[in-house]
């Protein structure tokens, strides 16, 4: 997945150079976390839709 973000960075004008200075694991765990943050919070609320309508 990381380097599916990465290439799209790329494309979409970042420059590599900044790439390089974030560094591989910084950006990998930033891409995971808010991974894990967005299914976190779509759980949440779906599970309070569901208490809502149910």
């Amino acid at each position: 997945m990381t380097n599916l973000i990465d290439s799209y960075l790329l494309k979409s004008g970042m420059p590599a150079e900044e790439l390089c200075i974030i560094g591989r694991a910084k950006r990998a765990f930033y891409y995971y976390g808010m991974f894990a943050l967005g299914t976190s919070g779509l759980t949440l609320m779906l599970v309070g839709l569901f208490n809502i309508i149910g």
